[in-house]
């Protein structure tokens, strides 16, 4: 028993050496091809993460009666627990929306900037190390993780180019290389919004087709 094991891990261990230096011939070719930005580096959603979000927020729309009350309850008789299951529902479905349609990842000369649910995090270049792909499509920067890209195997198995493996190599060489990094300073605007800055968005088209409907 103890033989096969030692030959997993030492398999394991010759995987992670191979992915180990594949990783750092693509970040050194890559780093003879930056030259610094004056602008902010910006990496938005795609259009198939657009789709997804229209989708998504379709069915937020349809779906959020729901929320209010079944067969004529009334929000007066509403119980602490129904708004509570109530309430994370809606959070949860608006941070899946934020997720699929409203991240964004900003790179200037400080570091790199990340919306989450209540904040946009900002990431000194000295805490973001190595931006680690992940094979669900998100890439990992420093304590946060962000994006939405198409997972690594799908994006093979469609031939087209692994856009979170790209983004992590690109925010890796420039942590570890200070004279690569853009030199312009992003804006609020920039850095976009947290994602709960979306919430009243389903309820004002909910109410828009409520006042259609009059």
């Amino acid at each position: 028993m103890g033989q096969p094991q030692s030959r997993r891990r030492d398999r394991h261990r010759e995987q992670a050496r191979e992915q180990a230096r594949e990783r750092r011939l693509r970040h050194e070719a890559l780093a003879g091809t930056i030259t610094p930005a004056s602008a902010p580096l910006v990496w938005r959603p795609g259009w198939g993460c657009r789709v997804l979000a229209a989708v998504w927020f379709g069915v937020l729309v349809l779906f959020t009666p729901f929320f209010y009350g079944q067969d004529g309850q009334d929000l007066a008789a509403f119980r602490p627990v129904d708004w509570f299951f109530r309430v994370w529902a809606v959070a949860v479905a608006l941070w899946i929306l934020g997720r699929l349609g409203m991240w964004r990842i900003t790179a200037d000369r400080d570091g790199v900037s990340v919306p989450g649910f209540f904040t946009v995090a900002r990431i000194p270049w000295a805490d973001v190390g190595e931006a680690v792909p992940r094979r669900y499509g998100f890439v990992s920067v420093g304590h946060r993780t962000a994006g939405a890209f198409t997972p690594p195997v799908l994006a093979r198995l469609l031939r087209r180019p692994v856009a979170v493996e790209e983004v992590a190599d690109h925010l890796t060489v420039l942590a570890r290389h200070p004279g690569l990094r853009p030199t312009g300073k992003a804006g609020p605007r920039t850095r976009g919004l947290p994602y709960i800055a979306w919430t009243p968005l389903p309820f004002l088209v909910i109410a828009a087709l409520h006042l259609l409907a009059l």
